[in-house]
């Protein structure tokens, strides 16, 4: 699934604890998240694209979920530059340029950048059952942790349902216009969406109760620490004080 498309491999980060992994992407991700300063997030972004080098991601399907992300910075640059106000950069009758909004655009891209490249080298490298496996063992809530797995788990479902569907409404003849009538159609369509989703989470439910399920999953296998994790987290713990001191 889409989810867990960079979950396959035998690089160093594929293999390490998916606790340590955890561990050491929430610090880093919430640091880069909060920094309003170029040099900070910089470097970063620099090591976020380190680690996606030592998982081995440097392929199309990385470029992919990069212009996905940068698709919507496109939008930004197009507006923020232009309505921050600041020393101006460039001006032109009712447009000028600003450098705070200049500054600020480049802020949020890097920072958007390193934070997927952070989500798909350290808990994109680990299965989506790992992670829950690893998210039990660092105490989360075991309704969220529940709920995360099922989400994941039927999210495919769902996808195959809405395709069936628009399929169906394809073969009937419906094409989308600018019309009350297509409004009025996908209304109908997102309707009866949430109605199949309901329906089948009901379907799904009674079949876990029926083989004994009481809303906890579990563990049938434990972690164990070895000294390449141990390495890692030390190395990101140096990285993230680096950050921290700029």
């Amino acid at each position: 699934m889409l989810l867990d498309a960079f979950s396959t491999g035998n690089s160093p980060l594929h293999t390490l604890d998916p606790r340590v992994k955890l561990l050491a992407y929430l610090p880093v991700i919430i640091l880069t998240a909060l920094s309003d300063d170029i040099r900070q997030t910089s470097v970063s972004l620099a090591g976020g694209i380190g680690l996606s080098g030592i998982a081995g991601f440097y392929n199309r399907l990385l470029l992919k979920r990069l212009a996905v992300v940068n698709v919507f910075m496109i939008f930004l640059w197009l507006t923020l530059p232009f309505s921050v106000s600041g020393e101006p950069l460039w001006d032109e009758g009712p447009l000028a340029l600003s450098k705070a909004g200049v500054i600020l655009c480049l802020l949020i891209t890097i920072k958007a950048n390193a934070i997927a490249l952070y989500t798909v080298s350290l808990p994109g490298t680990s299965t989506i059952a790992s992670l829950s496996h690893a998210m039990l063992h660092l105490r989360v809530p075991k309704k969220l942790v529940t709920m995360f797995y099922f989400f994941y788990r039927y999210t495919g479902v769902i996808t195959d349902e809405y395709e069936k569907m628009l399929r169906m409404l394809h073969a009937r003849g419906f094409r989308s216009k600018t019309s009350m009538h297509t409004v009025r159609v996908y209304a109908y369509f997102t309707g009866m969406l949430f109605i199949k989703s309901y329906e089948r989470s009901e379907r799904v439910y009674n079949a876990l109760l029926m083989r004994g399920f009481d809303g906890q999953i579990p563990l049938l296998a434990h972690f164990n620490l070895r000294k390449q994790d141990l390495v890692f987290a030390w190395c990101m713990g140096g990285f993230v004080l680096i950050i921290t001191l700029l």
